[in-house]
C-alpha cells in the first residue's frame, strides 16, 4: 500500500511540474503590432561569437563592467533595428572579428538603411512566435537577419555577415512612433 501511494504521488509531482503551452489567440496585441510593420527593436545584450581574440580582450579587462565576453550588456547604449513599411534600418554595435580586410574609419558597427531583399514574416502557431528574415547590404557588407519575436514582446536578432563573425542580440520590440 505504501509503495502504491509513493508511486501515485511521484506521478502527480511529475505531471504537475511539466511545462505548460500558452496559446495566444488572434486578438493578442502582438498580431496587430506585427501587421503594422512599424516596429523598433532595442537590444539589451549582445552575444558575439567567442574566439581566442575576444578571450584575450576579456583577459585584459577591456569589456564593459557587468559583462562577460559571451554576453555584453548594452543597457544605456543607443541601438536599434527598425522595420517601417517596406524599409529597414539599424544602428547596432558589433563585437567580434572581421574575417577579411576592410576599410578604415569610425563606422565599425552594424549600420544599414534601405529596402531589404527577400523579406519574409510568418507566425509559427506551434512555437507561438513570429519569425522575420531578410537580407540587406551596405557599402562594405551583406547582412542576413533572422529575428524571433515572442508574444511578451521580447525578441532575439541573429545577424550573419559576409565579412565578420555572427552576433546575436537579445532585447524588446515596441511600436515605432512617428518621430523615431
Amino acid at each position: 500500500m505504501r509503495k502504491l501511494l509513493l508511486c501515485i504521488s511521484a506521478i502527480g509531482i511529475l505531471v504537475s511540474c511539466s511545462s505548460s503551452n500558452t496559446v495566444i489567440n488572434s486578438a493578442h496585441p502582438i498580431h496587430e503590432l506585427m501587421k503594422t510593420k512599424q516596429i523598433i527593436f532595442e537590444a539589451q545584450s549582445a552575444s558575439p561569437m567567442v574566439t581566442s581574440s575576444l578571450n584575450a580582450i576579456a583577459d585584459n579587462g577591456l569589456i564593459p563592467s557587468g559583462s562577460t565576453i559571451s554576453r555584453i550588456d548594452l543597457n544605456g547604449n543607443t541601438n536599434y533595428l527598425k522595420i517601417f513599411g517596406d524599409s529597414v534600418s539599424a544602428d547596432l554595435p558589433f563585437f567580434g572579428e572581421r574575417q577579411f580586410g576592410g576599410g578604415y574609419g569610425t563606422d565599425t558597427g552594424i549600420e544599414f538603411n534601405g529596402l531589404p531583399e527577400s523579406y519574409s514574416q510568418e507566425f509559427n502557431s506551434n512555437k507561438q512566435k513570429y519569425t522575420i528574415r531578410f537580407q540587406i547590404s551596405d557599402t562594405s557588407d551583406l547582412y542576413t537577419i533572422y529575428m524571433e519575436v515572442f508574444p511578451n514582446q521580447n525578441a532575439v536578432v541573429s545577424i550573419n555577415m559576409a565579412n565578420r563573425n555572427p552576433i546575436r542580440f537579445n532585447g524588446t520590440i515596441k511600436a515605432l512612433k512617428e518621430e523615431e
